[in-house]
């Protein structure tokens, strides 16, 4: 069986601020529905090679290949617009605002003629997702701040693999959670592999 071509190649990746190196030479190849982990102590660079590939940080020297071609991001919105998600340690979430709209947040659906926020069908597509993902809530337009850690840590992969098309990298996805909800963010990612995320 041959293996599919890499969704993503990093080579020989070497990040520097001023003088401190953060990654020495760094390279890897992900396949479509691989899962892959980074295992290193602390200020090893593990997040800071989240943030290359993300478009956060750009590498001092190597290079990065989407689907064969060399790419190079300027920002995060420029990796996002390639297929690229996050999920971040901090999880990125509004406390205040209901799963839907965080699952929205910044990708807004409105409706004409005035533009309007189209919260009947956010909250459908977002209830949708998390029962396909067997993201365990009340509701979609529960508030993020009334979940557990476990909850919130679903409805920011369910998030990611909503925008994602190529690729969804997770920061710590477990550190501040206990042995049940770990297990179930466990489950999640691998639910991932068929969608070749």
């Amino acid at each position: 069986m041959t293996l599919a071509s890499p969704v993503l190649s990093l080579s020989n990746i070497h990040k520097a601020f001023g003088g401190v190196v953060a990654i020495e030479n760094f390279s890897l190849d992900l396949h479509p529905g691989e899962i892959v982990a980074l295992v290193g102590d602390n200020g090893a660079g593990k997040s800071t090679l989240v943030k290359i590939v993300s478009g956060v940080h750009k590498p001092t020297t190597g290079d990065i290949r989407l689907d064969g071609a060399p790419v190079s991001f300027s920002d995060a919105s420029s990796a996002r617009s390639m297929g690229i998600e996050v999920v971040y340690q901090d999880l990125a979430l509004a406390d205040q605002q209901p799963v839907y709209m965080n699952m929205f947040l910044g990708r807004e659906l409105t409706k004409p003629p005035f533009g309007l926020l189209d919260k009947t069908r956010m909250r459908r597509e977002c209830q949708e997702l998390v029962d396909e993902l067997d993201v365990r809530i009340p509701s979609a337009s529960s508030t993020i701040r009334d979940l557990s850690g476990g909850q919130r840590q679903g409805i920011a992969i369910a998030r990611a693999t909503h925008w994602a098309s190529k690729l969804i990298l997770l920061d710590e996805p477990t550190a501040a959670l206990g042995v049940a909800e770990t297990a179930k963010v466990e489950e999640l990612v691998a639910s991932l592999k068929e969608k070749d995320l």
